[in-house]
């Protein structure tokens, strides 16, 4: 014969001499009530004198010698690399299981011509054309329910063999193992789950045995072992078990959101804490939270923080949704909360931004939903957290201050400064119709002679104001000895704002209005500034506002060649940016308090 086709499982120990206890323990019931008789190959010669294709069935009335012409061989085909001598040994081994069956068995005439089948289904049996290995006892019952050599399995590769426990037997095959042990019953274990199962140290490791067969599911398969159960999909294997299993069935296990398992139970450092993950998430588990489940994005950003060893720790509570369904959330040890919608992403908010976020209204507020992370900032040394939303920006200053920039509907009753008008149209050479002084030429006495006030030193665009396409800031001028200028330099040095970063800001807002006076070209964007003091209560931390101003940027389309008379551009941009309303000494004047350019500070304009 040759040799027989290698088995998917390696061989563990020596072949049991001593009687199959898979067979002695159900011989009784099994016997009681026997299986119904498998048919058996036939012992008629081919009418057509060709040979029948190999059906895999018992010989039936199998020769005790060969006897050349009548042998199974001389009218059936076999398998590949079996020969003829193999087939013919295997037959008279066949025949002699039936005569050792023989003294157990009262058989009716019926069955006389299916011997070898009509034997006790726990007797041990050979199975044609191979010949060196019986199959036993429970493990055999198993092997027949699932086809014998015509099944997945094909034909045996060994004798029944002891596993290294000492208790449980199995037995392998073409394309696996039949395993059995008193407790779980015999069942074959083959392919993607044969290998998961070896690497967590087979019946020895925490799996067990299997106490299943496969079991078919939709788009996948498990099998049952006795600790833990293995999922296989096309994109996925994975083994799973306990409490993180318990939380993944309450949400309908592989066809609910979280879909199949796509790692084996994973062991973290903090709190001797596992987690699985899955196609569309992840369940991790502790003692002090219990199992706890996140979705796609949350959990990918909480594994970019460290999970459970990192940071933010373990999660309170599964991921949560919104009432209205848009956005998830979900709460961490540490204070931090990671929200996501399909339209911002995933971000997290440490304890010191939720605060502040919280005051405003949260996600039904002015500042919406988290655009990105938090971040610290070089632009200002006071400035220790910084973190973008729909609505605006929270720029922490330590612990216990927030400053909030943040686009509010509310209109400003305090009119644009009258110097911020524009020169008539005649006058745009010569001198302009506020402090300049008349008959005034450029340069004004303490600016540079080739100062570039036409330089465009930022810019800004607005989904509202597409026709303006890039809104650029120019540097413009000020001039403390006219008390006039333009851009943003007079934004910094008459106003205090001194960052251009947050006069783009003001023109991103999604609130406008006409200016002023309404011949003048342009419009007036404007945004509201917060300051708030937070401290801890016993409801977790909390923020307070207690100064507020209303910040306006000034933006004119037109082309000025010359503006203030010094050199313009096309178009000129922003004119200015200042301060109105607001709850503070300085309120009502275009002066800003020295706080408002750090709260619309955003660095990542």
């Amino acid at each position: 014969m040759a040799d027989p086709a290698p088995s998917l499982e390696l061989e563990r120990s020596a072949p049991s001499s001593a009687p199959s206890p898979s067979a002695q323990i159900e011989r009784s019931a099994a016997t009681a009530t026997p299986s119904e008789p498998a048919p058996s190959a036939s012992s008629a010669p081919p009418a057509d004198g060709k040979k029948i294709p190999y059906t895999g069935k018992p010989t039936e009335n199998p020769n005790s010698t060969v006897v050349p012409g009548k042998m199974r061989s001389d009218r059936e085909e076999l398998p590949e690399g079996y020969t003829k001598e193999d087939a013919d040994k295997a037959e008279i081994a066949e025949a002699k299981i039936l005569a050792a069956s023989k003294s157990r068995n009262v058989r009716t005439a019926t069955t006389a011509t299916n011997a070898i089948a009509a034997a006790a289904p726990t007797d041990c049996m050979t199975y044609f054309p191979q010949w060196m290995y019986q199959v036993c006892g429970a493990i055999r019952v198993k092997y027949d329910s699932l086809g014998g050599p015509v099944s997945f399995l094909l034909l045996p590769t060994s004798n029944e063999l002891v596993n290294p426990d000492g208790f449980g037997r199995r037995n392998t095959f073409q394309n696996g193992p039949i395993y059995w042990s008193a407790a779980s019953g015999a069942h074959p274990v083959v392919n993607h789950f044969m290998m998961k199962w070896g690497e967590h140290g087979w019946e020895a490791g925490y799996l067990g045995y299997p106490t299943t067969d496969e079991i078919v599911l939709t788009n996948g398969r498990r099998q049952e072992f006795q600790g833990a159960a293995i999922y296989w999909s096309p994109v996925s294997l994975g083994a799973i078990g306990g409490a993180i299993r318990d939380k993944w069935n309450t949400v309908g296990a592989e066809t609910g959101p979280l879909g199949y398992p796509t790692s084996d139970e994973i062991a973290v450092t903090k709190n001797n804490g596992r987690y699985n993950n899955f196609t569309n998430g992840t369940v991790t588990w502790s003692g002090p939270t219990g199992a706890r489940l996140l979705y796609g994005a949350i959990r990918d950003r909480w594994f970019q923080l460290g999970r459970e060893d990192g940071a933010l720790g373990y999660p309170l509570a599964d991921e949560q949704s919104t009432s209205n369904g848009v956005a998830h959330h979900a709460d961490f040890e540490n204070g931090t909360s990671i929200w996501w919608t399909a339209l911002t992403g995933a971000h997290d908010m440490p304890t010191d931004i939720l605060a502040p976020w919280n005051s405003h209204g949260a996600q039904t507020g002015n500042l919406g939903y988290p655009v990105a992370n938090p971040t610290t900032v070089t632009t200002d040394p006071q400035v220790t957290l910084h973190q973008r939303f729909q609505g605006g920006v929270i720029n922490l200053l330590g612990t216990t201050r927030a400053l909030v920039g943040m686009y509010d509907p509310t209109p400003d009753p305090v009119p644009e400064p009258e110097n911020l008008i524009a020169p008539s149209p005649q006058e745009r050479s010569g001198p302009g119709p506020m402090a300049i002084p008349p008959g005034a030429t450029w340069p004004a006495p303490d600016v540079a002679p080739n100062y570039d006030t036409s330089d465009i030193v930022g810019s800004a665009t607005n989904a509202n104001w597409p026709q303006y396409g890039d809104m650029p800031i120019r540097q413009g001028y000020w001039s403390t000895a006219w008390a006039d200028g333009w851009g943003q330099d007079k934004a910094e040095h008459k106003h205090q704002l001194k960052y251009v970063e947050s006069i783009e800001f003001v023109l991103e807002s999604k609130y406008y209005g006409a200016r002023s006076d309404s011949s003048d070209p342009g419009t007036d964007f404007w945004a509201y500034a917060t300051d708030s003091t937070c401290q801890l209560t016993w409801s977790g931390k909390e923020c307070q506002e207690v100064q507020r101003r209303t910040v306006h940027a000034i933006y004119d389309y037109t082309s000025w060649p010359n503006y203030k008379l010094s050199p313009g551009g096309d178009p000129i941009g922003v004119v200015s940016a200042y301060c109105g309303g607001g709850n503070t000494p300085l309120s009502g004047g275009p002066i800003c308090d020295s706080w408002v350019d750090m709260a619309l500070m955003n660095p990542e304009n």
